[in-house]
């Protein structure tokens, strides 16, 4: 994605939520409503609605920039459209690589990582909802909402 793209004005055009069954209950009928990035694996057996076709379009891009300072984008495609666990799976992907190569650029450049991660780990990272964007040119544009 293009600086220029990241600054075009957009739509909010959904909000996708991700709700997961406790397997003990702890009030609120059992249900979490978020997944966390470090154990969505086991927590994606759980998730509520998780086939289900949540964005239509066949290419998004979503921009990771919690816990950044330096925030990343990935750029996806489906002829089928996304679903909540093929989102998930991507982000968790993309999140376990973006803390691999900070690992590494700070072992290789003296405490300094390409992305600015700064107190966090994958364990801290809970993913609540997605906002959905539509920009003017219109391409799908997400962000996330995470909360630590």
């Amino acid at each position: 994605m293009s600086e220029s793209d990241s600054q075009t004005p957009k739509n909010l055009i959904n909000i996708i939520t991700f709700n997961v069954r406790a397997t003990k209950t702890i009030g609120d009928d059992g249900i979490i409503p978020w997944v966390n990035i470090a154990n969505a694996n086991e927590e994606i057996l759980n998730l509520i609605d998780k086939d289900e076709i949540v964005i239509n379009e066949k290419e998004i891009t979503i921009v990771i920039d919690y816990p950044l300072t330096n925030p990343a984008s990935l750029s996806l495609s489906s002829e089928t459209g996304f679903s909540r666990e093929k989102l998930l799976i991507e982000i968790r992907t993309k999140y376990i690589e973006i803390f691999e190569e900070e690992e590494k650029a700070i072992e290789e450049n003296d405490g300094k990582g390409k992305y600015g991660i700064w107190r966090h780990s994958l364990y801290d990272l809970d993913l609540v909802s997605l906002d959905v964007y539509k920009t003017e040119s219109g391409k799908i544009e997400i962000t996330l909402e995470i909360d630590s």
